[in-house]
């Protein structure tokens, strides 16, 4: 009577406990599917927009030390960030980077139309060197000029854009080094 328990009994406990677990999991992996189910309702819709970006083409182009460099706004996993924000009528803040090169300006003005504005200590250009890790910006003996256009492109929706051309002379005030940013172009979404 008393004794080892039968075969049968030991699989017989050993399936109920195993049976109870796997329901378990099963139940914990629909947990994780519902939340990224869930999730996936929410970015995707977001993703429309960036598509859209995409077919604007944006780029940030620009000539340092003899070598062109571009930035390319595209939809995907780079590591390129574009921004290009107005502030009212009054300021417009225009801002790129991939991996340790970025570039961009800051204009401030009563009221800021399509035209050309120089670039010095009040409307300020920088670049920062991927090679050296330095930020390169105009002040009031290095100086350049910047203009600007806005308009619309036509991808699935109508985009505000913002174009133009610029060049600057930028100097990095803990070092005094100095560099020129020639032939400079853009073209980008904006945000008013």
């Amino acid at each position: 009577m008393f004794g080892p328990p039968k075969f049968s009994t030991i699989y017989t406990e050993f399936y109920v406990k195993l049976k109870i677990r796997t329901t378990f999991k099963k139940n914990e992996l629909m947990k994780y599917l519902l939340l990224l189910t869930g999730l996936a309702a929410i970015i995707l819709p977001g993703c429309e927009k960036e598509q859209n970006r995409q077919l604007l083409n944006g780029y940030f182009k620009y000539t340092v030390k003899g070598a062109e460099s571009r930035i390319i706004d595209g939809f995907g996993l780079n590591n390129n960030t574009f921004e290009c924000y107005f502030r009212g009528d009054t300021a417009l803040y225009v801002s790129v980077s991939k991996v340790y090169e970025m570039a961009g300006f800051f204009i401030k003005s009563d009221s800021i139309k399509d035209g050309t504005y120089i670039l010095d200590n009040n409307n300020r250009a920088y670049y920062a060197d991927p090679k050296d890790r330095r930020r390169y910006t105009t002040n009031n003996s290095f100086k350049g000029t910047v203009t600007i256009k806005k308009s619309t492109f036509q991808a699935k929706t109508i985009l505000p854009t913002l174009e133009g051309q610029f060049s600057f002379n930028a100097v990095d005030t803990a070092t005094g080094k100095s560099l020129s940013i020639t032939n400079g172009s853009f073209l980008m979404e904006r945000r008013d």
